[in-house]
């Protein structure tokens, strides 16, 4: 199968960003929901979730970092460059689920509540995604790829 870095990075990208779409849209969603006054506020509920949210968003991240980190020293230097981007596909996607459990709880929170202060975590998320998207800088970096393969990276034509 004959594929350029630019289908590799393309595909890679539409995941990632895939995870922040449906954590946007949800939270517009239930933005709207709750405004328009179609959900009601449990006061109680909200303080449970808020303590429940409090350990679930430095999990998810820490989780996330840490099974990233320990994915990407796993990445073997002998790997050809498509193997290498397999595997940190494999690690992004990983991370990325780990992320997002924090941010759709927050979203889920607003729904069951009606507390649109838990879509702060939902934000607060999306923001970090934001930050940690995949580019040809992030996975050259991550991976300690030589010159040769940033300038394969970096050439959308060129076969992997």
């Amino acid at each position: 199968m004959n594929s350029t870095s630019k289908s590799v990075l393309t595909a890679l990208n539409m995941l990632y960003f895939s995870f922040i779409m449906v954590m946007t849209l949800f939270g517009a969603i239930v933005f709207f929901l709750t405004v328009s006054g179609n959900i009601t506020q449990d006061a109680e509920l909200a303080l449970i979730f808020r303590y429940v949210l409090f350990v679930i968003l430095p999990l998810g991240l820490g989780a996330g970092y840490f099974i990233f980190k320990q994915g990407i020293n796993a990445i073997k230097p002998t790997l050809s460059l498509r193997e290498k981007l397999t595997k940190y596909q494999t690690t992004v996607l990983i991370r990325s689920g780990c992320f997002e459990m924090p941010g759709l709880f927050g979203a889920v929170a607003v729904l069951i509540t009606g507390d649109l202060t838990f879509l702060l975590f939902t934000a607060i998320v999306i923001v970090l995604f934001v930050l940690l998207r995949p580019t040809i800088y992030t996975i050259t970096t991550d991976m300690n790829l030589s010159t040769k393969e940033r300038a394969i990276l970096e050439n959308p034509s060129s076969p992997l």
